[in-house]
């Protein structure tokens, strides 16, 4: 399987992003703010799957 750069640097961005939003969502403690986090880590995610399947086409 062979990937491309924007697949390997998406890739990353996402895991920084998920990861720093993660962070500061487990600081902040405040439900509402967990809730809200998912939503956005989940959507970006499913975003960059899209973009890869897109770009493999």
């Amino acid at each position: 399987m062979k990937f491309s750069m924007n697949t390997i640097t998406g890739f990353i961005g996402i895991a920084l992003f998920v990861a720093f939003i993660g962070g500061l969502a487990e600081s902040i403690g405040a439900l509402p703010f967990i809730i809200i986090v998912s939503i956005i880590s989940a959507m970006a995610i499913y975003d960059f799957v899209e973009s890869v399947r897109s770009e493999r086409k």
